[in-house]
């Protein structure tokens, strides 16, 4: 094979722009196909770097393609909007490429990953608001703690520093980030790493997440694996997913299917604690509590420690197997709650 014959020409340019920002300011920003670097300072001001790179095998090519991105800004007092634009061929109107129509008028070679990168450096006051919208690229965020929002699809996203607000959605992606004090996440097919929450919403899809510390928790899971060292309050529901708690100190109330749930350890001796499963599994160390146990169940199988004490059996309905368990757990004045409901699935209290 000729040297020469998989050649690519690389055309390139940068723009370069400072507006007046302060942090009670806030920045929009559309992309495609490109990393989106944040950096947050404590200057009234943002700047704004676009690195642009065409490639293509011939060099005319290139250079056009590369004349018609143009990305637009847009600025008004303590506001800055940035649109990642390209103009179509052969004509003055002006199309962003996040648009369908454009994709169905233009060579979608054009707009090939691997043709084109617009990538984002940006230093802006560090309580200033983002607003962020990036496709088939990486975020980073750092020095930076203010109010967020970001829709990510095809890419990594990295906050390396805590956060008191974020509103996040991705898709195909990795998020790793320290803390974010009030968080809202919706996440299909991808990772989660987050250190520590005050008050989190997670809505997941095909995702593994990890949470090392969180206060409150409210998840709707399908098919995901989900790992929390340490949580208070947890709600919400589990479809199709796995669940392992290592420490829990308040309480919980889920709705599962098909689901594995495991906890190692509550500390809240007089915790309260609402579980209604169907075909899951839960295996649950109860030891150091102080509950009322009770459960409505249908078919299944339930394992409860010997010491368990007032044992009650109440058969509704034999032929079904539906049953009422009652039964009490530890020595308190005040217990806690622990009540299971559900059809199938296997139920083991350890100590």
């Amino acid at each position: 094979m000729k040297n020469g014959i998989h050649a690519q020409e690389k055309v390139s340019k940068k723009i370069e722009k400072t507006y007046a920002l302060t942090n009670t300011g806030e920045l929009h920003l559309e992309n495609k196909y490109g990393n989106v670097i944040i950096n947050g300072w404590d200057k009234k001001t943002i700047q704004v770097t676009i690195d642009i790179q065409v490639v293509k095998k011939k060099k005319e090519a290139a250079e056009e393609l590369l004349q018609r991105i143009k990305p637009q800004i847009n600025t008004t007092e303590d506001f800055i909007s940035i649109t990642s634009i390209i103009e179509e061929k052969n004509t003055s109107m002006i199309s962003k490429f996040f648009n369908k129509e454009l994709f169905n008028n233009v060579n979608p070679f054009d707009f090939d990953k691997g043709n084109i990168q617009i990538d984002y450096t940006i230093h802006l006051p560090s309580n200033a608001e983002i607003n962020l919208i990036n496709k088939f690229g990486d975020i980073i965020i750092s020095e930076w703690v203010g109010k967020l929002k970001v829709n990510a699809q095809h890419g990594d996203m990295w906050i390396n520093k805590d956060l008191n607000n974020a509103n996040i959605e991705m898709k195909f992606g990795k998020l790793k980030t320290k803390s974010i004090t009030y968080g809202n996440i919706r996440f299909k097919n991808g990772e989660i790493d987050i250190k520590e929450s005050k008050d989190l919403k997670i809505t997941s899809s095909g995702t593994i997440i990890k949470i090392e510390h969180v206060k409150s928790l409210e998840i709707h899971s399908s098919k995901d694996q989900v790992a929390v060292n340490k949580i208070g309050n947890l709600q919400g529901e589990l479809m199709f997913s796995s669940m392992y708690l290592n420490d829990v100190y308040e309480n919980i109330n889920l709705t599962m299917e098909v689901a594995d749930f495991w906890i190692s350890k509550i500390q809240k001796s007089n915790t309260a604690v609402v579980i209604n499963q169907e075909s899951s599994e839960l295996n649950i160390n109860i030891s150091g509590l102080a509950i009322d146990f009770s459960a409505s169940l249908e078919q299944g199988l339930l394992r409860i420690p010997k010491s368990f004490t007032n044992i009650t059996t109440d058969m509704i309905d034999k032929r079904k197997r539906i049953r009422d368990i009652s039964a009490t757990y530890g020595n308190s004045s005040s217990p806690g709650k622990f009540h299971i409901t559900g059809k199938k699935g296997v139920i083991v209290l350890t100590e």
